[in-house]
């Protein structure tokens, strides 16, 4: 419910709307380094640790804004290569200008006892 919210209020006000992978490994990522993090990645994946530290760039980083970051760059990389990875798998609609003429066409009626039915 709350990414459909998210997806009409894109399409509303004419900013694009992506998804990435439902298992995309955020909060087990490096935002610097793209390396997995070993204490994220061994089954101490609990959310009462706020603060990891990555061996790679010797850099402590929270946890929360660390995943925000990792999502916001794999969006923006899904997007540049003019992808999705929903799980729904398709891009958002291009906002278009209304909906599209249709010839018009006039209705025939072809029941007995109409009164437009031509008489022989």
């Amino acid at each position: 419910m709350f990414q459909t919210m998210l997806r009409y209020k894109a399409e509303k006000f004419g900013h694009t709307y992506q998804e990435i992978g439902r298992f995309f490994p955020s909060s087990q990522l490096c935002n610097e380094t793209l390396l997995p993090i070993p204490m994220l990645q061994h089954g101490y994946d609990s959310l009462g640790v706020r603060f990891v530290d990555c061996p790679h760039c010797n850099k402590r980083h929270d946890r929360d804004i660390n995943a925000a970051i990792n999502i916001k760059n794999e969006g923006l990389r899904l997007w540049a290569l003019g992808t999705s990875a929903s799980a729904l798998g398709g891009d958002v609609r291009p906002k278009s200008s209304g909906r599209k003429k249709s010839t018009k066409t006039e209705a025939v009626p072809n029941e007995l006892g109409s009164l437009h039915l031509p008489v022989s």
